[in-house]
């Protein structure tokens, strides 16, 4: 994944969880690692397009 503010490259595993004392249980937000930005997580047609387009570079 790479951070839309800073351009940082992470993984989801390594991204730092966002909102933890939001009401809405499921936000979908992570936090990057680097500085803080809180982005949204990628669907699963997002993964499967990203994977689809570097196969073919």
């Amino acid at each position: 994944m790479k951070c839309s503010f800073c351009g940082y490259k992470f993984s989801e595993k390594d991204a730092k969880k966002a909102c933890q004392g939001c009401v809405m249980k499921n936000c979908n937000m992570i936090k990057c690692p680097n500085c803080n930005y809180e982005n949204p997580i990628d669907t699963k047609l997002i993964k499967n397009i990203k994977r689809w387009m570097k196969k073919w570079k």
